[in-house]
């Protein structure tokens, strides 16, 4: 065998040695498990607790130091929506605030409350304040998304002693209704089939509420289907549509309590600095036939908002969906930082 023989026969076998050991390294990522939420459902590396809040089990995420700041996620009762869609912008804020992202009452791992009457938004307002003083967190700044803003606002008018900022993301139940349906809703009645029933229809219903593919991956999905599908959170489901249906007279369920709260809020005033982050591209913001997206549900509740004092600021964040501090968690992240900073270097 010749010199130059000899090297090519050489370098076969190193090649094919490395195709080998490729096609090795290739099966081991194939046959690598797939994400499994139990116990906890954690996602990105995030580690979760429990406590104890007033009875009810409360599941949490706690990172960082320095002022308390506390997130709450959107959702309804036993839906998809957790803790976890906070998770790429925790991190972020953990560089400055002590930062608590919790399962809202009957949401994600939290149990439901003993008093079925508490599946509703008093019930989650009063689960939030018991919340805070169960981790004696003191005066927080408060940032809520979706319903979660609904039930942020709601803390913040009954409870203005807890609440430093207030920072409501996106549009939600708080919001003045619009007068047709939503774009969001009428392409969710198209393309999502049982989409509060089934992975396939949750799946399909966050992806449409996002700006962009990456806006949700598989383990957040897979999460969050997997917390639906738990027996509590299907009771919740139950008994919430029960209590609509029974219309109690307490108004809880219904539009009473949400008008007391902006009758409140007119009349009085909000007693902390207000900010309304709005992602263009959210299909809950924009009516279904309006070809301009004239914000006027945002720009209702801004009116409401700021109609005693100057405090209260609005950010449209754009290439932005229903979950703007997901799709852009830095911009996001620097967008409530520096509200609340301004607000603390303004009253020293």
């Amino acid at each position: 065998m010749t010199e130059s023989s000899s090297r090519r026969t050489a370098l076969r076998l190193i090649i094919a040695a490395t195709l080998a050991s490729s096609a090795l390294s290739l099966g081991a990522v194939r046959a690598a498990p797939a994400y499994d939420p139990a116990p906890a459902a954690e996602v990105d590396g995030l580690k979760a607790k429990f406590i104890d809040v007033a009875g009810q089990r409360t599941r949490y995420y706690e990172y960082g130091q320095g002022e308390p700041l506390l997130l709450i996620h959107g959702g309804g009762r036993g839906t998809t929506s957790s803790a976890n869609n906070f998770s790429p912008v925790i991190p972020l804020l953990a560089k400055r605030y002590h930062v608590i992202a919790f399962d809202k009452s009957a949401a994600g791992m939290t149990d439901n409350p003993k008093n079925d009457a508490d599946l509703s938004y008093a019930g989650e307002v009063k689960h939030a304040y018991n919340l805070i003083q169960t981790l004696k967190l003191g005066p927080s700044h408060v940032v809520g998304h979706s319903s979660g803003g609904a039930v942020a606002f709601y803390l913040a008018v009954e409870h203005p002693e807890v609440v430093k900022t207030l920072t409501i993301v996106a549009h939600g139940p708080q919001m003045p209704p619009l007068e047709q349906q939503t774009k969001h809703d009428a392409a969710e009645k198209e393309q999502c089939k049982d989409s509060q029933a089934t992975y396939e229809g949750r799946a399909c219903r966050l992806r449409l509420l996002g700006h962009t593919p990456k806006t949700w991956d598989e383990p957040a999905l897979r999460a969050d289907a997997w917390m639906a599908d738990q027996p509590k959170s299907k009771v919740a489901r139950e008994k919430y549509a029960g209590l609509r249906a029974a219309a109690l007279p307490s108004g809880q369920l219904t539009l009473e309590y949400r008008q007391r709260m902006w009758d409140a809020a007119r009349r009085d005033g909000m007693r902390m600095p207000v900010m309304m982050i709005v992602g263009k591209q959210d299909t809950l913001s924009w009516e279904a036939g309006d070809p301009y997206a004239m914000m006027r549900s945002e720009m209702a509740m801004f009116d409401i908002l700021g109609g005693h004092e100057g405090r209260v600021k609005l950010v449209l964040m754009n290439e932005a969906g229903h979950f703007p501090y997901r799709e852009h968690p830095r911009q996001f992240a620097a967008e409530v930082d520096g509200f609340i900073s301004f607000w603390r270097t303004f009253h020293q």
